[in-house]
């Protein structure tokens, strides 16, 4: 989906007035990316903690008991 210029500008103009910090820090990070991509490699293995953790968050997500970044997103804005 292309979006253009003027219709960000157009949803940044109805923008509440607190969330006015949040959307230039996020549109902040969107111009200078390039310095924020570097993502160091994690060297620590896996261990069998991880893996029971990632299997128990998977079968939550599947039972719907995870938590949806649109309330995420209300909670910060609210």
């Amino acid at each position: 989906m292309a979006v253009t210029k003027d219709q960000l500008n157009k949803l940044i103009q109805q923008l509440p007035e607190d969330a006015l910090p949040m959307a230039a820090d996020f549109l902040e990070k969107l111009i200078h990316k390039s310095d924020h991509r570097f993502i160091p490699w994690d060297d620590e293995p896996t261990t069998q903690e991880d893996l029971d953790d990632i299997r128990k968050a998977k079968e939550a997500f599947k039972r719907g008991e995870t938590i949806k970044l649109k309330d995420v997103i209300d909670d910060l804005l609210n």
